[in-house]
């Protein structure tokens, strides 16, 4: 199983609480958003789960024979190695020896539009590029939990948006659980099965909303030309009215 629970977390910095009595389930094989004001501790929910950071009470309780990989908001790309090279970080560390293919790395440059970047070096790339990259390291690590954290904010539309497509493959492929950080709402309701709004600190979760665009599989342009998209645009609006 590929699910997480999570059962009334705690975290504080320097005596501030950021995330009080927070609970949330993510069932197995399902895509989720999480959204909410800045600084209300969406990051730091992806960096409990990920076990970068001890909360202070609660419980996180995820299988630990699956693997999970994350996509934090800064695409810390190593410098000194080439856009191919970071992309081989995870599996390196790893020593799956299986992954290094030449084809399969080839296949996602060409699907990110990187094609002919590969021996290029992250200081001469624009910050969409250096993303796609990160991205495709954390792909090739082969998750089933994928964490995502802001994904495609440097991203133009359209490359955005054939991110966003492969993804989708990814998860029907992998049958895999998708976790979503975000401040783009039409973002969530095109990819998300359940949508998680945060109130401001100490933040806990202030609605939840089933998306049911009513389409047989997701597609980020047909989610987008749904009749009910806005709908949902605006009913998620009318709880971030907190945002202004």
């Amino acid at each position: 199983m590929n699910g997480i629970t999570i059962e009334r977390l705690t975290k504080s910095f320097n005596n501030n609480i950021i995330i009080e009595d927070l609970s949330l389930t993510l069932e197995s094989n399902g895509i989720y958003s999480i959204i909410g004001p800045s600084g209300c501790g969406k990051s730091t929910i992806l960096n409990m789960i990920s076990e970068l950071l001890t909360p202070d009470s609660g419980k996180i309780n995820t299988n630990k024979s699956i693997r999970l990989g994350y996509m934090l908001q800064e695409n810390l790309l190593l410098p000194w190695r080439t856009l191919k090279e970071n992309s081989l970080l995870g599996v390196e560390i790893l020593n799956n020896q299986s992954v290094k293919n030449d084809d399969k790395i080839k296949n996602y440059f060409k699907l990110f539009d990187l094609n002919g970047y590969e021996n290029y070096y992250p200081d001469s790339l624009s910050g969409g590029m250096k993303q796609r990259a990160a991205l495709i390291r954390t792909l090739l690590y082969s998750p089933d939990i994928l964490l995502l954290d802001e994904p495609f904010s440097n991203l133009d539309y359209d490359i955005k948006l054939k991110v966003q497509n492969y993804l989708l493959k990814y998860f029907y492929e992998k049958k895999a659980t998708i976790l979503l950080v975000t401040h783009d709402i039409e973002d969530a309701i095109a990819l998300s099965d359940k949508i998680y709004i945060l109130s401001e600190k100490p933040s806990s979760i202030k609605k939840s909303i089933d998306v049911d665009l009513g389409l047989q599989h997701k597609n980020p342009v047909e989610a987008r030309l749904s009749p009910k998209f806005n709908s949902y645009f605006k009913e998620i609006w009318e709880e971030l009215k907190y945002l202004g």
